[in-house]
């Protein structure tokens, strides 16, 4: 019951900060409600509601039981914190615009809009996949499928690497002094050769028990092959710019300069 309280006590002393300083262009008392005080909630709450549920209640609950009660919760806070995260940006742009009547908001959205965000989801789902990828190489899953529908299922990562290709080109801000997909291509790479090393040093077998870590493998493999074709061709960077202008919003080029 102490977190709660120094949650309270820490937000309290730190609110004097409004206004003061910034963390990633959020005011920093934001970013911690945000991002500090939030998190360390949202899982004290589970742990408090997992320890009522298993232990100080008459009725013994069934794992599904338990998944369905942490899940309804887990999707209430996310809404919450959703808030949360509109409030705290909101009031950084209220804060600043206290300081400077002039002060441009749209550029200030933009930041958030086409650099951290983009960069945050994608290199998140990227670490996400991964790290399930590596975990697999320790702790099979029990699937009995056919071998057939293995072989079928790993290689649709070929496609996954495709698409998630696609999905990040399509989302380049284009900034002219900070490079997006150069961030993307060497976090990519750099995951794809923890996959190569996890295979030497366990000798991963090529089974249905480790379906995730190879279709992760194949999507990674296929995702550097064309970041290196890309980067390497400017034929090939012309037909990925025609292919996906395709599937761009029609005003999707007008976006301001960030790093000027």
């Amino acid at each position: 019951m102490l977190v709660p309280i120094f949650a309270a006590i820490s937000s309290i002393f730190i609110y004097q900060l409004n206004g003061k300083k910034e963390v990633l262009k959020l005011d920093l008392v934001q970013f911690f409600y945000a991002f500090i005080l939030s998190p360390v909630l949202f899982v004290w709450l589970k742990s408090i509601i997992y320890v009522l549920l298993r232990s100080e209640m008459r009725i013994t609950l069934n794992p599904s039981q338990l998944f369905l009660v942490d899940t309804a919760f887990s999707t209430i806070f996310l809404y919450i914190f959703a808030f949360v995260v509109m409030h705290s940006l909101t009031k950084s742009f209220s804060l600043k615009r206290g300081h400077d009547p002039l002060y441009d908001v749209f550029r200030h959205s933009e930041y958030f809009h086409l650099w951290i965000t983009h960069l945050v989801i994608h290199l998140g789902i990227l670490l996400v996949f991964n790290l399930v990828a590596l975990i697999n190489i320790f702790v099979p899953f029990e699937l009995e499928i056919t071998r057939a529908v293995f072989r079928v299922s790993a290689g649709s990562g070929v496609l996954g690497g495709i698409l998630l290709f696609t999905s990040m080109w399509l989302s380049d801000p284009n900034q002219q002094k900070a490079n997006y997909m150069r961030v993307i291509k060497l976090a990519a790479g750099i995951l794809f050769l923890s996959n190569v090393v996890g295979y030497f040093i366990f000798d991963v077998p090529f089974a249905p028990q480790y379906s995730f870590y190879w279709w992760n493998s194949f999507a990674l493999a296929a995702f550097v092959s064309l970041s290196l074709f890309a980067y390497k061709s400017e034929r090939a960077q012309n037909l990925f710019e025609r292919v996906t202008s395709r599937l761009k919003h029609h005003k999707w080029d007008f976006r301001t300069q960030l790093f000027e």
